[in-house]
């Protein structure tokens, strides 16, 4: 299965100091077996930016290391082991509408069944949008569809509990095409502000970081050579606040400092960082 990574923090400085707590949770292993592909988008600089890089990888990729030298609070990524769509780019996640940068880890049921259906559900100047085949990207623009309707699709500012009523909606869309709740639906999207993401049919686990103490990322700086040497000065950053979520069946239990969000769950930050983990609402659709 595919992994899932999105992160969203208050310091573009520090994305890895933050992430170093956590490393472990960012590491493909060899022996996990062979990659479909990898990517992940960011917000920097006032651009909406992705990298993708849509090609089988049979080694070690560990997005710690991809990541570290980024300058951006919000950050979502995907490693894809493909259940729907070839090996391109256009299946290769993140996907992106405007502001919103968008990955699933997991497979809708029924998939060519309800491939019809999901398609009518959403406003067709979005249909126009879908590049490629994956279950993944039509969820997305779902998804988008919900906001459009709520009036908030080019809304910077859109509350979390809004974008995440969206999100919940397009999950309920897509269960009611399915015919039942057994679509594995890791969804996880941000417009550079808020952050949502859901926990339903694979585990996904949270850190949240407030502030850090002796920053070991910090203590080591590059000498002269190019190699690192230690530095005995503290780093403190108690300023720093982050969040990351990380989804993927294939994920040990976790340990401190990761806790797994309960199934059936919506999780929202705001902009604020404000982290709600609730039960995905009871939709209407």
């Amino acid at each position: 299965m595919s992994r899932l990574l999105a992160y969203i923090a208050n310091d573009p400085q520090r994305i890895r100091c933050a992430l170093h707590p956590g490393r472990e949770a960012l590491r493909h292993e060899a022996a996990d077996g062979p990659l479909d592909g990898w990517g992940f988008g960011f917000h920097g600089g006032g651009e909406v930016l992705l990298q993708r890089r849509p090609r089988q990888h049979s080694g070690e990729l560990d997005f710690y290391e991809l990541l570290g030298d980024l300058r951006t609070d919000v950050l979502i990524g995907h490693m894809r082991k493909a259940t729907v769509g070839i090996v391109k780019n256009d299946n290769t996640h993140p996907f992106r509408f405007r502001s919103w940068i968008f990955a699933h880890h997991g497979t809708v049921g029924r998939w060519e069944a309800v491939r019809a259906g999901l398609l009518e559900e959403i406003p067709d100047f979005l249909r126009r949008n879908i590049r490629g085949e994956t279950d993944s990207e039509h969820l997305f623009h779902l998804f988008l569809g919900q906001l459009h309707r709520a009036g908030k699709l080019d809304d910077a500012h859109v509350a979390p509990e809004v974008a995440g009523r969206a999100m919940a909606e397009a999950l309920a869309v897509c269960d009611r095409l399915v015919g039942d709740g057994s679509s594995t639906l890791n969804m996880a999207a941000s417009n550079g502000r808020i952050l949502l993401a859901t926990a339903r049919g694979a585990p996904l686990h949270c850190s949240q970081i407030s502030g850090i103490h002796e920053c070991p990322v910090c203590k080591e700086t590059p000498s002269g050579s190019g190699a690192m040497r230690h530095s005995a000065r503290p780093f403190e950053h108690d300023h720093l606040r982050a969040v990351v979520l990380v989804g993927d069946d294939g994920l040990a239990a976790p340990r401190a400092p990761w806790t797994t969000v309960p199934e059936g769950s919506l999780v929202t930050v705001s902009h604020e960082l404000r982290l709600e983990i609730a039960p995905l609402p009871a939709t209407a659709t």
